[in-house]
């Protein structure tokens, strides 16, 4: 089985190192990654550039790793096109250091690799947790470890999607997982004016809390609990999928792993 991990912050990230050695025991992995840190461009695609891709320094023995200078959607098709000719298995992507939950899914070139990797018919999943968090914790090793599992499994359907996010880590350990739709957000959009006359984007998210409760079943609910969010998405629609089969068996896996 031909395992492809990417991610948004570049191959020198430690996030994408820790994913390696989650699923490095599950097949053959080849890391395909951003040269250079690529958040928040989404399923961006360089069309009408020229992108290389160059062999890059591996932290993982018999792991083979590339450098794209280009997004994590542009590693994902070179992956595929390029280096094994329509001939991969599962694309991961992460360990994204911040949550990609909410609207933030659809901005994060972490989740944006697995969108476009859902379009090419590869089965996929990003994942993401607290950036303050320890991204080599051994509880989020195993739990990814079992995703990818169910992710693989013949059971499983090409181009399923999925997203998963970690909470912060509670000292006594994750309290299990459940199945979340996105939470309804808002988006703020922040600019900040440079010398040379141009202007830098900044995002910040803000979820409709108005003093209410979280919304029950949205990814940032159910990381509220301390559990880990794991949200189905239709490749085609990236409408959540409540009752997906793939996804249950994902759950049951990440509970019996935790215990």
């Amino acid at each position: 089985m031909r395992i492809i991990v990417t991610n948004d912050d570049g191959f020198e990230n430690s996030g994408i190192w820790a994913l390696v050695n989650a699923v490095k025991d599950l097949g053959e992995v080849t890391v395909v990654a951003p040269a250079e840190n690529q958040s928040g461009v989404g399923a961006a695609i360089s069309f009408r550039h020229s992108i290389k891709i160059n062999p890059a320094p591996s932290r993982v023995q018999g792991v083979t790793c590339y450098a794209v200078s280009g997004t994590p959607a542009d590693s994902v098709i070179l992956a595929s096109k390029h280096i094994f000719n329509d001939d991969v298995d599962l694309v991961v992507s992460g360990i994204n250091p911040g949550f990609n939950s909410s609207r933030n899914m659809f901005i994060s070139g972490t989740f944006g690799a697995s969108i476009v990797a859902s379009a090419l018919g590869i089965k996929t999943c990003a994942f993401s947790m607290d950036a303050e968090d320890d991204i080599n914790d051994s509880q989020v090793n195993s739990v990814i470890t079992a995703i990818t599992r169910e992710l693989a499994s013949v059971d499983t359907p090409q181009g399923s999607l999925f997203n998963v996010n970690f909470p912060t880590l509670p000292s006594s350990g994750l309290k299990g997982a459940e199945g979340a739709a996105p939470a309804p957000s808002d988006l703020k959009m922040f600019l900040e004016a440079h010398a040379d006359g141009g202007y830098e984007v900044f995002s910040g998210l803000k979820i409709r809390i108005d003093d209410i409760k979280l919304t029950p079943g949205t990814d940032v609910e159910v990381l509220d609990r301390g559990k880990v969010a794991i949200t189905a998405v239709d490749g085609t629609t990236l409408n959540y999928l409540h009752d997906d089969p793939s996804l249950n068996r994902m759950i049951d896996a990440v509970n019996r792993v935790i215990g």
